[in-house]
């Protein structure tokens, strides 16, 4: 069967990538007024009628390009450098090759060139940022930026809305060059319309260490900043959307955008009840987020959103600039979630010793949860040699819950051994903030002396309050029955206090010494009071009071040696570290630990050129145990689950490899990726876990034991077949962890290779239609040395994806996926086909009114269904999900089709032609 579903797969790709047509090309080189070649400059065609790309390249360093995959008519041929005019000429394009020769671009002057002013110049380079014109890429008015994002080439956006540019991870986003939600990816682009931008620019942000020293350092990142167009920043806009489906299903979303030259503001609001915390009806079709996605648990199979879950969000974004790079950000969010479990029911093996011991539970759960965040960003990069920046965040919440559980436990016979059935509830409220002020200052601009001064401080507090009551019948009449009901308050709070100070010399221009030191307060309370009855009499072992405390406190200094240059940036540093750790029971028991270490690190960056990228980073670290691990207090408040620490662990050592390679070849838009990490870890503090087979009470614990390794190594590569029209992927993994656990006084060794390959096909041009298709391959084994129950594990991947522009109002949009999951722990394999679609019209003149009926898993095949496997057990869950529904959704977008943007499209003057 599998076999048979592999093969096929192929074939279809094949299908698809003959069935393109092979287009040609126009080639050329690019010189300077100086004879010499120019690299980086911009080479685009462009549609002469509306000057959105049609084909795009840039020239190597001899200056050489190539163009291809151009659709035939009149066309625009454009070359584009910073600094120099704009080449650009008139042709209409036949299916023949051109070659142009050798190209001079004449350096600008301080007259102004009509040309360069109506030209829609699609991409620049300069430096470390790219720049894309937003009018080069066609969109629809309901579209947000993350669908332009899928248009721009050397850009991927994944089902999860996870960003990569030219083979990097984007780790923020910006608006207008300020900071947008806190500069979190996902809010910016899943809630700004791509018609309001003017601009995106991919830039390989320094750090603002690296910017005010002018020592590059390892802590480069990729950002986006999305530029507005400049009618957008003097209006309103923004996307109302409303839907209503079969079983009662809605899904709400609103978001407003009021921007001027100095101030930001933003209101976004979402509710449903479609188990999404997504912006729109899109984003829950889309497999990977929402409706639609699958989880993996660890070594075990996929299982489907699951369960019924209401959500509603309210927050706003208000910025400020106080002068050119001195801004101040606020945002807030308020987040309402009720979670209804609906029915779960759980058939487990557990293994103890040679035993083989088969339990059902069946359990729901019910939950509401109302919190409060806050964060502020107060930036001033004014002064070019210094940064100072604050950071805040206050967070609040409440949560409410209640749980009914039944267990039925069998023995090594299979017959009825103990039936529990149990209760809980428990109400929590919890606050949290934090602080972070760092302060950079370069003494002067001759001189790359530096210092840096940072301070951090977070607290948090918390009180709950819970119960439960469980009966537990035997079957043996030689066994009493037990009824226990229980009552926990909980009072906890924990400070950190962080201050650090780093100083910089330079020994010359590309030698550095760089000297830290640093001390760190941490503090944690918890008091507990538990009540318990064991059939109507005080439990004594059960019922306390208990006031658990602990204080660390961390004193370090450090000496880095860094050399520095335009390409290479290398750190080899050395820090040494003190730690104390006191904990206990107040009144009762004390224990002080005391801990010294010498941890080094090296950082290498090398940048040969642009597009191309190494790095490698090794650290050693002495890692304390948690309060939780060594804590004294018996947490037997689950009569069925009792944990406890154990008070003689000593730290883990720790020795961090990671090595990152990439590539991005901007001609050819070849891109290469390869991870490579390690992690060894001495003195691993594991679990310890022990089953009483008479009563299934679990009793689990920590202790030091032996050592834990971790590998992995992942490669990506991926090029645009230019001929053929398609982009193609491919990836591969391979991880391996070693680690160890004591089960029922036994040395357990488990041992799990993992090996996944991926690969995916799409199409480069997007206007009309955009189709992915593509599959992956997870195979998992893993043995355990105690049980002798191995486990080989392979789940499959298949998924195809369309979204048909038919028209410029009407548009298709289908997705299916086809899981396959096959366990040596079960007897049958396990598929899921997962098929959403919709179809939408834009209506109005503006084409601002979007109608949308969209069906979720049509076939009703999403089963909340999952396998997983552990040290000791192997289990099946079965959930309650929402199964199939059809929705009807309208979405307005505010201020969609205006604009002097889109005004002047498709009558560029083009007076002077070369």
């Amino acid at each position: 069967m599998t076999q048979s579903i592999s093969t096929k797969f192929l074939l279809v790709i094949l299908l698809i990538v003959t069935s393109n047509v092979v287009a040609q090309s126009i080639t050329g080189k690019v010189i300077g007024e100086d004879k010499k070649p120019l690299e980086f400059a911009s080479v685009a065609v462009l549609n002469a009628t509306d000057s959105t790309l049609v084909s795009y390249a840039s020239t190597n360093a001899k200056g050489d390009f190539k163009v291809v995959n151009i659709t035939n008519g009149k066309r625009i041929f454009q070359i584009n450098l910073i600094g120099y005019k704009v080449y650009q000429k008139k042709l209409d394009f036949n299916g023949k090759s051109l070659n142009y020769g050798t190209i001079v671009l004449k350096e600008k002057d301080n007259t102004l060139d009509e040309v360069v002013v109506n030209a829609v110049i699609p991409i620049t380079i300069k430096k470390d940022t790219m720049a894309f014109n937003a009018k080069a890429f066609k969109v629809r008015v309901d579209d947000n930026v993350e669908d332009l994002l899928k248009k721009l080439p050397g850009v991927e956006v994944d089902a999860n809305g996870k960003v990569k540019a030219q083979g990097e991870d984007v780790s923020k986003v910006y608006v207008d060059g300020k900071e947008f939600f806190s500069g979190d990816p996902s809010v910016a682009l899943k809630n700004l319309s791509a018609d309001a931008i003017k601009k995106i620019q991919l830039i390989d942000e320094k750090s603002d260490k690296a910017r005010v020293t002018g020592v590059n350092d390892s802590d480069r990142k990729k950002v986006l900043n999305l530029e507005l167009k400049d009618d957008r920043k003097v209006n309103d806009f923004g996307k109302f959307q409303g839907g209503y489906g079969t079983d009662d299903r809605f899904l709400t979303s609103l978001n407003y955008n009021r921007f001027s030259p100095k101030i930001q503001a933003s209101i976004i609001g979402r509710y449903n009840n479609v188990n999404s915390s997504g912006s729109d009806i899109s984003e829950i079709m889309s497999f990977g987020g929402g409706r639609g996605g699958f989880r993996i648990s660890r070594g075990g199979s996929g299982g489907s959103s699951s369960g019924f879950i209401t959500t509603g969000i309210a927050g706003f974004n208000l910025g400020y600039e106080f002068k050119k790079r001195q801004d101040l950000n606020f945002d807030y969010f308020y987040n309402y979630n009720n979670s209804k479990s609906g029915n779960v029911s759980i058939k487990r093996t557990e293994f103890i010793g040679n035993n083989a011991l088969y339990s059902e539970s069946n359990s729901n759960s019910n939950s509401t949860t109302k919190s409060n965040k806050a964060n502020f960003n107060y930036i001033d990069r004014s002064d070019k040699l210094k940064t100072f920046i604050i950071r805040g965040r206050l967070n609040s919440s409440n949560t409410e819950g209640n749980s009914n559980s039944s267990l039925d436990a069998y023995d090594t016979g299979n017959n009825l051994d103990v039936k529990n059935i149990s209760a809980s509830n428990s109400n929590n409220e919890s606050s949290s903030g934090s602080v972070n002020i760092d302060y950079i200052k370069r003494f002067n601009a001759k001189s790359k002396r530096s210092i840096e001064l940072e301070f951090d401080f977070s607290g948090n507090k918390s009180n709950s309050v819970s119960g439960n009551s469980a009966t537990k019948d035997y079957t043996d009449p030689g066994k009493t029955d037990e009824s226990t009901i229980g009552k926990q308050t909980q009072d906890s709070k924990s400070n950190t206090v962080n201050f650090e100070a780093q100083y910089t010399e330079p020994l010359n221009d590309k030698h550095f010494v760089e000297f830290g030191a640093g001390l760190r307060f941490n503090n944690e309370d918890e008091f507990t009071d538990q009540s318990q009855t064991l059939n109507g009499t005080t439990n004594s072992g059960s019922t306390f009071i208990a006031d658990l405390f602990e204080e660390k406190t961390t004193t370090y200094g450090s000496i880095d040696y860094k050399y520095n240059n335009q390409k290479t940036s290398l750190t080899i540093g050395s820090e040494f570290q003190e730690q104390s750790q006191k904990f206990g029971l107040t009144g009762v028991s004390v224990f002080n630990r005391k801990y010294t270490s010498f941890n080094p690190s090296v950082r290498f960056r090398y940048r040969p050129k642009r597009g191309s990228w190494m790095f490698f980073r090794y650290r050693k670290s002495l890692d304390l145990p948690s309060l939780n691990r060594v804590s004294p207090v018996v947490n037997n408040f689950n009569p069925l689950y009792i944990r406890q620490g154990n008070q003689s662990l000593t730290p883990e050592n720790r020795h961090s490899f990671f090595g990152m390679y990439g590539n991005y070849n901007f001609v050819t838009g070849f891109s290469f990726m390869a991870h490579l990490s390690y992690d060894n870890t001495s003195n691993a503090i594991v679990n310890s876990e022990t089953t009483d087979i008479s009563t299934r009470v679990r009793t689990s614990t920590y202790v030091n034991l032996g050592d834990r390794e971790s590998f992995s190594a992942d490669v990506n590569f991926g090029n645009r077949l230019k001929k053929l029209g398609i982009r193609y992927n491919l990836g591969a993994n391979l991880s391996t962890s070693n680690y160890q656990s004591v089960i029922n006084s036994i040395n357990n060794k488990t041992n799990s290779k993992n090996m996944s390959v991926r690969m995916s096909f799409e199409n480069n041009k997007k206007d009309k239609l955009d189709m992915a298709i593509g599959a992956n391959f997870n195979k998992n084994i893993t043995s355990f040395s105690s049980s002798g129950r191995d486990r080989d594990y392979l789940q499959q991947s298949y998924f195809v994806k369309s979204d048909w522009n038919v028209t410029k109002s009407f548009n298709i949009n289908t997705q299916f996926k086809y899981d396959v999951f096959t366990d040596s722990n079960f007897g049958t394999d396990q598929s899921v086909p997962i098929w959403n679609a919709s179809v939408s019209y834009n209506l109005l003149k503006s084409k601002a009114l979007n109608l949308k009926l969209t069906a979720l898993d049509i076939l009703n095949k999403n089963v909340g269904f999952s396998r997983s496997s552990s040290d000791n057990y192997f289990q099946e869950t079965t959930r309650e999900v929402l199964g199939t529904y059809y929705m009807v959704s309208l979405t307005y977008t505010l201020n969609g089709n205006k604009g002097k943007g889109r005004s002047n499209r498709g009558r560029r003057s083009f007076r002077r032609m070369h």
